[in-house]
């Protein structure tokens, strides 16, 4: 384990507990679950990573809880923006995504790894899984007809930070399996970026959240 290792990993754990803490910190009992749940994820996320670095850093095991939480992860998100989806179309695809992800996830893991300790077709599964939800939320965002600008909206902020976040993500688990061959600094700052963009979007739904205090000012009929 190098110093870069050691540096990203306490970035990324200072990234979740800031995520998390702010989540707490504006949370109501009047917030609707949806807000809930993104503060639940986020908790989640920490305790996994924690564990990830404590098996990465003692070698006591290898990081395969991935497998198991990168599914509940996606469920999570795509719960979530069912929810706040605006149109009956958007909510209807969701619950699509929602019933194929066990299917597909089951597909992907009868499928060979290219990797010994992760399973690469489930993790592009839930990628591509996320990527089509915030690109639905935000065309139905778009196609809204109230005149609210969509910074207004909480979720355009966790959605757009989903959104980026699958398409650098994506191009991360190629690069593992020539990780050894180029230099760790920029494989790391991929994976960087790419949560910045996420947990960042999760921390500017929650403020912008406490500034709204409700979503049902901003719906409107179709």
């Amino acid at each position: 384990m190098n110093y870069a290792f050691y540096l990203s990993e306490l970035y990324y754990e200072a990234l979740l507990i800031t995520c998390f803490f702010t989540g707490c910190l504006f949370l109501r009992k009047s917030f609707p679950l949806e807000y809930k749940l993104l503060v639940v994820l986020s908790g989640l996320t920490l305790l996994v990573e924690s564990a990830v670095m404590y098996f990465l850093i003692f070698k006591t095991a290898k990081p395969w809880i991935y497998d198991f939480f990168g599914p509940v992860e996606c469920g999570f998100i795509v719960y979530t923006l069912y929810r706040v989806s605006l149109s009956p179309v958007i909510k209807r695809l969701n619950i699509f995504l929602l019933a194929l992800l066990p299917v597909g996830v089951g597909i992907c893991h009868m499928l060979p790894p290219l990797l010994p300790w992760v399973n690469e077709p489930a993790i592009f599964y839930c990628l591509f899984t996320n990527l089509v939800a915030a690109c639905s939320y935000l065309i139905d965002l778009l196609l809204n007809k109230a005149d609210v600008p969509l910074i207004r909206y909480p979720f355009f902020w966790m959605a757009s930070g989903e959104l980026i976040f699958c398409c650098v993500y994506a191009m991360i688990p190629p690069l593992l399996n020539y990780y050894m061959k180029i230099s760790y600094a920029y494989f790391m700052a991929y994976s960087l970026v790419a949560n910045t963009f996420m947990y960042g979007g999760f921390i500017a739904c929650f403020y912008c959240f406490r500034r709204t205090r409700s979503l049902a000012s901003l719906r409107v009929a179709r």
